[in-house]
């Protein structure tokens, strides 16, 4: 949902929607948005896997990826591989 413009003063479901929007749950989606980006740009955009069994293994798999990346990243760890 969008936020409604401080202008909109006509209709009903423009005036109701103004009181139930959440910033809290709209600014979420732009984290989710983020996270997305991010895991697509280190990792890849498309999954190797056939069946979609395996491409959502393979997505969780980037899931726990990127949250080992974001540790490791927020507490300035070397690792040499």
């Amino acid at each position: 949902m969008i936020l409604l413009k401080k202008r909109a003063k006509n209709g009903k479901y423009r005036i109701r929607t103004k009181s139930i929007f959440s910033k809290v749950k709209y600014h979420r989606r732009s984290i989710v948005e983020t996270v997305i980006s991010v895991t697509k740009r280190v990792f890849g955009d498309k999954n190797q896997s056939r069946s979609d069994q395996l491409r959502n293994k393979e997505t969780k798999l980037k899931n726990v990826y990127y949250d080992i990346h974001r540790y490791i990243k927020s507490f300035n760890i070397k690792i040499k591989i």
